[in-house]
């Protein structure tokens, strides 16, 4: 199989949602305390969010229902809306035990987060002074009060987000282990003619590894004299494997690739070793040689 060139920048931590262990449930209504941590008013329409901590360990995920009440404990009838601002960074959403979150504070890790908003202008509908309860999607219903502001006009709707959480440093998942190498290589081969070999690699690990999630890279070498430190013949060769038709290589099992070593013309006839290392990126964690002699 033949080779291309690399890309040989490993993946940088970036920003994504906390991941959600394994088995982590559904939040339940009794899992959850929650306050207001923002209110602003802008174009026209109050944005309050209400920060969500847990009891224990859950993920909040979708948009819940909400309803207004007035304050004297009475429902407000009010249809919900698509939220006017839709969330930044909706998903499942990990939660954990911690404080109540705070006014004016953003969401920390283990908190979750919902926004909603109502008009304010005033058009022909009745203001309220609602408090706010909020039924979660796995189950149960959060009753949480609005500081003091602008009433909502009701013909306008209540505007209603999803569940979102705030972004967290994200480490790459680390590389699966690399497969075993053994080379067939020709004894004798000529300067300035490239030099076909056969490289297999088996996959001594009980998992299958698939080289379409992450493909390895490769480096091949010829030295004159690789045990006194002498340098490498033609430069720098790092490419990415051909690794598109394999797909994966099940446990135990093994593939083949045909490789060629172009030899550079001005290499002096004599004894060489062609030294053929597999890692990712650029880094090269695994190798085997073999003797050829040049003419």
């Amino acid at each position: 199989m033949d080779s291309a060139d690399a890309q040989l920048n490993p993946p940088s931590p970036s920003l994504g949602p906390a991941p959600i262990p394994l088995n982590t449930p559904a939040c339940q209504a009794t899992d959850l305390k929650g306050a207001v941590i923002l209110k602003s008013i802008d174009t026209g329409h109050l944005f309050v969010t209400f920060g969500f901590a847990g009891v224990g360990e859950c993920y909040l995920d979708g948009t819940p229902s909400v309803g207004l009440l007035d304050s004297s404990g009475q429902p407000i009838s009010i249809r919900q809306r698509t939220v006017f601002y839709p969330p930044a960074q909706p998903g499942r959403t990990l939660v954990e035990a911690g404080p109540l979150p705070t006014f004016n504070t953003a969401l920390q890790h283990g908190e979750a987060g919902v926004k909603i908003d109502w008009s304010t202008l005033p058009v022909s509908c009745p203001d309220a002074k609602p408090v706010v309860p909020v039924s979660i999607p796995a189950g149960g219903v959060m009753s949480m009060p609005i500081p003091p502001g602008p009433g909502a006009y009701l013909c306008e709707g209540l505007g209603v987000g999803a569940f979102e959480g705030p972004y967290v440093p994200v480490q790459p998942s680390p590389p699966p282990p690399l497969p075993a190498i053994s080379m067939s290589v020709p004894s004798t081969g000529r300067v300035g003619v490239a030099l076909p070999y056969l490289v297999t690699l088996t996959n001594d690990h009980p998992q299958p590894l698939d080289l379409i999630a992450l493909c390895p890279t490769y480096e091949e070498e010829l030295f004159a004299d690789i045990a006194k430190g002498s340098p490498p013949l033609g430069g720098k060769h790092i490419y990415a494997l051909n690794c598109g038709p394999v797909g994966s290589i099940p446990a135990g099992a093994s593939v083949t690739f045909q490789m060629v070593f172009l030899v550079p013309a001005d290499a002096a006839p004599g004894t060489y070793t062609l030294v053929f290392m597999l890692g990712y990126w650029n880094a090269m964690s695994s190798n085997s040689q073999a003797t050829v002699t040049l003419n």
